[in-house]
């Protein structure tokens, strides 16, 4: 079932313009979720792309009464497309040109956002709400869309981020953190360099590493400490250079540290703007699993989170 909402005065590309980009976002009509709408509806301002507002009915556990009753789940698609509607109209208050529709659909939360954002440039979703997508990062949903969100996700976290009334995004920190495990998070450093560039701001990467076991239970001496500083800062260097090289006008600074990963990548984020995790392709067993430090974040950040899928 789908919901369109046109704008009065709708900006599409002109013939010889490139296809608008698109935001997709999902919502359940709670507050939490009405603010990842309105966030969304600024980056895809932003971004020149069009905004596309995603509902999930959930499957009816059990038959109609009777052949004559109405199956369950009518009435609760036309309530949803009431909600996104309502949602989609706020957006259009806010920014009138800004092309929006809307999207009911009945089925599994995550299932329905994954397919809906397949030809998206960027997934936006609320980390808290009642039921349906507001709770997506509450459990095996929140692995399930992290661990294969086809493009980048945007995690909403309580006010921090959401949009003023005139529409703009209020920028509550100074800085983009990203978490950098080792060169093959060279695609989440180029992203969070990205989004930097974005909000005008400078990026702090930070890598957290454990003491080598193999170099005794001791405490390490100050010298040994800033021999392994050192080497551990000579691989977050190399996954932090083809950024610095495409985006030679974003400040950033990196600091390897001796500690647990998750937490110090949490801790990092308290004056953040945005933070920025990587999540990569998984098979078999781990098909289901986002990592700890990127599941860390996720779930408690103190600024929204961008989720960048690589290889």
């Amino acid at each position: 079932m789908n919901t369109a909402v046109v704008p009065a005065k709708p900006s599409q590309p002109g013939s010889g313009d490139p296809p608008l980009g698109l935001v997709v976002v999902g919502t359940d009509g709670s507050e939490a979720g009405m603010r990842a709408v309105l966030r969304a509806a600024a980056e895809a301002v932003r971004r020149g792309a069009a905004l596309r507002i995603v509902h999930a009915v959930g499957v009816p556990t059990a038959p109609p009464r009777s052949s004559g009753d109405a199956p369950p789940v009518v009435p609760a698609q036309a309530a949803a497309a009431r909600l996104v509607e309502a949602a989609a109209a706020r957006v259009l208050r806010r920014h009138p040109t800004l092309p929006v529709d809307g999207d009911v659909e009945v089925g599994l939360p995550g299932d329905i956002l994954l397919a809906a954002a397949h030809d998206a440039e960027l997934l936006v979703v609320s980390s808290r709400g009642r039921g349906g997508f507001a709770n997506l990062l509450l459990g095996s949903v929140a692995r399930f869309l992290a661990a294969r969100t086809p493009c980048p996700m945007l995690v909403v976290r309580g006010e921090r981020g959401a949009p003023s009334d005139d529409g703009d995004i209020v920028l509550d920190g100074d800085r983009v953190v990203v978490g950098i495990e080792g060169e093959a998070d060279a695609p989440t450093a180029r992203a969070a360099y990205a989004e930097a560039r974005r909000w005008a701001l400078p990026v702090h990467a930070v890598h957290a590493f454990a003491w080598p076991g193999y170099l005794g239970p001791s405490e390490p001496t100050p010298h040994e400490l800033e021999s392994v500083t050192e080497a551990h800062q000579v691989c977050l260097d190399s996954a932090l250079d083809p950024a610095r090289e495409a985006f030679p006008d974003v400040f950033g600074t990196a600091e390897s540290i001796l500690g647990d990963a998750a937490g110090t990548v949490v801790a990092a984020t308290t004056d953040a703007t945005v933070a920025v995790v990587g999540v990569r392709r998984r098979h078999g067993l781990l098909r289901h699993s986002v990592g700890h430090v990127a599941h860390s974040v996720i779930e408690h950040a103190g600024c929204p989170v961008l989720v960048v899928p690589h290889a």
